[in-house]
Formats: structure tokens, C-alpha cells, sequence
């Protein structure tokens, strides 16, 4: 089977865990799917020949574990942050657009790792993230990860302003 067809079907069944992990509740289950989803990309990325989608997506994992098992400080984040940065520079292979595997990686991590998070704050950074590795997919043809990063961006973002709009409506009555 073609490499790139694996890919894709890869990442559409983990893009499809994200999805899922958009419409959660609460962060451990958003956390939860996130596993599921970057376990399937990072694998998709190794086929697509994507380095620096696999450091972020072995970082994501071991961040999202971290995150449940409520271990989370500042130096842990500040340590995530830099091998992100670190480590997703030297893997670079894909210029410019390789960096937004970091860049989503990275703005993730400041919201997961910080135990005061609201899940609001996770979904609008899971949302950016999304927008991100929906361009970084493009760039290595991972196609149908790229058009359900767009859709989970969206759901995210739908998701977090519902909330929302709910709270504003409870606390006007």
C-alpha cells in the first residue's frame, strides 16, 4: 500500500479521535483523546516523512499523560516548551512550515500543563493547534488530516464559545 494513502487513513482515524475529543466535557477526557490521536499521527508522519510532526507528537503524548496524572508545574512546562523548540528545530525538514508542529505544540503545552486551566482555555488552544497542524499537514500531504484539523479547529472553537454563551445566559437570570 502506498505510504501516503496509509497516511491518510491513519490520520483520519486519529483526526476522528480528535474530534471526539472536542465535544468532551472535561480535560482528562479531551486529554484522553488527544493520546489516541497523536498516537495515530505520529505515525502517519513518520510515513509522510514529517520529523519534526513526530517529536511533537511523542511530546504531546508524554505532556497529555503528565497533565493527567495532575503533574504539572512551571519548570515541567518550561522544559516541554524548550524540547519542543529544541528538538522540533533540529528535526525540521520541512522549512518554514515545519515550524508550526512547534508553534501548536507549544501553545498546547502552556495551557495543558497548567493545572489552573479552564477546559475554555484548552479548547481555544487545541483550537489555534489545530489551525497550525491543519497548514503543517498541507505541507507534507497529509490531506485528510489537514481537512479534519480545519473541521476540529472549528469544533473546537464552537464548543469553547457554547460554554460560554451558556455561563453568560445563567449568570444574566
Amino acid at each position: 500500500m502506498n505510504e501516503v494513502l496509509l497516511a491518510n487513513i491513519l490520520t483520519v482515524i486519529g483526526e476522528g479521535t480528535l474530534f471526539i475529543a472536542s465535544t468532551r466535557k472535561n480535560k482528562k477526557e479531551i486529554l484522553i483523546f488527544q493520546i489516541i490521536c497523536m498516537s495515530f499521527m505520529t505515525v502517519a508522519s513518520y510515513l509522510l516523512k514529517g520529523y519534526s510532526g513526530i517529536v511533537m507528537g511523542i511530546l504531546g503524548i508524554a505532556r497529555n499523560i503528565l497533565s493527567i496524572k495532575n503533574i504539572g508545574s512551571r519548570p515541567i512546562s518550561y522544559i516541554f516548551i524548550g524540547m519542543a523548540i529544541v528538538f522540533g528545530a533540529y528535526f525540521n525538514n520541512n522549512g518554514v512550515l515545519g515550524y508550526l508542529a512547534i508553534i501548536a505544540n507549544v501553545s498546547q503545552s502552556l495551557f495543558i500543563l497548567n493545572r489552573k486551566a479552564s477546559t475554555r482555555q484548552i479548547r481555544l488552544a487545541c483550537s489555534f493547534s489545530s489551525m497550525c497542524w491543519c497548514l503543517y499537514n498541507l505541507a507534507i500531504k497529509g490531506y485528510a488530516g489537514a481537512a479534519f484539523n480545519l473541521t476540529n479547529s472549528l469544533s473546537y472553537l464552537y464548543n469553547a464559545l457554547k460554554k460560554d454563551q451558556k455561563a453568560d445566559q445563567n449568570q444574566v437570570q
